[in-house]
């Protein structure tokens, strides 16, 4: 009996080891034959049930699509003219991994995360990199810079300068190029108009598997909501303050919207409905549930 758990670590170890030299890392759940892969194996078409491995180049053409699942449940779709490459994959167990870097040049993909810690994941781009937390996102690469959507999670997204910005909300757009990062939302008029070139993958799911979508391509509406901006404190001064002294001025009402009570201040988002009736009257302050 006693030998029983060294046998269990001997084989455990013999797998991972096995794992380790023949450096498959994954396989395709899904695939359009219009995915090439190089470097990690032999040069061939990416279909279903192909194996991925470690240092693997997958490179697609204009209507790319090739849904990969790795063994710690992290999931990739090589999308249009995506070339992405596994650099590094180092195994922490059986269903996890302390290492996990791939890089990207052109193209676009969507990287999910799986079961391994945040500090493992690492994606780079030729603008700089992204570090990953339970995250979900899309990312495409033009000749401007890296086009990052937020869809699930959070992430932090440095330049080549090592300038760095957490990105937290869903729908967040983020730009890394030549100017640094900047961040708007995908649903801003600088970005609606261009998303459905940007992010192929996030204005179309209909060819990818279940586990492979995110079902955001609300991200894009004109009214999708923001995690709650907090809320400015109210002036000091009464606004019927005596003569002599500011009177302070109530927070305005959206057009056309009956003011919420809400003491001289926002409450609620504009147009947003309540459980008693009464709407709201603000774009930023937090409001309570529909």
């Amino acid at each position: 009996m006693r030998l029983a758990p060294v046998a269990v670590a001997i084989s455990l170890s013999a797998i991972l080891s096995t794992a380790a030299v023949a450096g498959k890392v994954g396989v395709t759940v899904d695939a359009a034959r219009t995915v090439k892969a190089t470097g990690g194996a032999s040069a061939r078409t990416v279909r279903i049930h192909t194996d991925i491995f470690e240092n693997d180049r997958l490179r697609a053409d204009a209507s790319g699509n090739a849904q990969i699942r790795l063994v710690d449940g992290t999931k990739i779709v090589v999308g249009p003219n995506a070339d992405v490459k596994i650099d590094e994959f180092v195994y922490s167990s059986s269903s996890s991994v302390e290492k996990l870097t791939v890089s990207a040049t052109r193209g676009a993909f969507r990287f999910i995360s799986g079961s391994s810690g945040s500090a493992a994941y690492s994606i780079k781009t030729p603008n700089g990199t992204i570090g990953v937390r339970g995250t979900a996102f899309d990312v495409t690469i033009t000749p401007q810079g890296t086009n990052i959507a937020l869809l699930r999670g959070a992430l932090t997204v440095c330049d080549r300068a090592q300038n760095c910005r957490e990105v937290r909300n869903r729908c967040d757009y983020v730009l890394v190029g030549r100017g640094g990062v900047s961040q708007g939302r995908l649903n801003s008029d600088a970005v609606r108009g261009r998303t459905k070139t940007l992010f192929p993958l996030l204005e179309d799911e209909t060819g990818l598997q279940p586990q492979f979508k995110q079902y955001s391509a609300g991200c894009t509406t004109v009214r999708t909501r923001n995690s709650p901006d907090p809320v400015e404190r109210p002036a000091t001064v009464p606004i019927n303050a005596p003569p002599g002294l500011p009177a302070a001025e109530p927070a305005p009402a959206a057009a056309n919207v009956p003011n919420n009570p809400g003491n001289g201040r926002a409450v609620g988002n504009a147009g947003e409905k309540f459980n008693d009736g009464a709407r709201g009257n603000s774009v930023n302050a937090p409001g309570r549930n529909k």
